[in-house]
């Protein structure tokens, strides 16, 4: 069975010098075809007539009921390009610690939320609800 899907447009606008290529790709391998501009680029014109604020989107009420602390600790190491083990030795706890709070199997509490948080620079709220 063929379905054919209206996919909206995304744009994203970074102002910086660069786009890390992790990004680059990170965008083109979630969202296929993606042309990229320096920020002076962009047309200022009026705003779409489909346009609609992302908190009203579908896929992104799906990613945020999705989003948990743990689920944030993996996207933030993995960021940083770390391990879980050199995470764990970066802030004193073992490895296996590490992976059950990534999986939500051991919940995060505040003091190690902010651990976490100086470990990976940033706000400890990203891991602790």
């Amino acid at each position: 069975m063929l379905a054919v899907v209206n996919q909206p447009r995304i744009r994203i606008r970074i102002e910086a010098e660069s786009i890390p290529r992790k990004l680059v790709s990170f965008l083109r391998l979630n969202y296929g075809d993606v042309q990229i501009t320096k920020s002076g680029d962009f047309a200022e014109s009026a705003p779409d007539s489909a346009s609609m604020p992302v908190q009203d989107m579908n896929w992104y009420k799906e990613a945020k009921a999705n989003m948990t602390p743990g689920n944030n600790l993996r996207v933030f190491r993995r960021m940083r390009e770390m391990t879980q083990k050199e995470l764990a030795e970066r802030i004193g706890v073992s490895k296996q610690q590490i992976c059950n709070m990534e999986s939500g199997r051991s919940p995060i509490g505040k003091k190690m939320a902010v651990r976490l948080g100086e470990a990976l620079n940033r706000p400890y709220n990203n891991f602790f609800w």
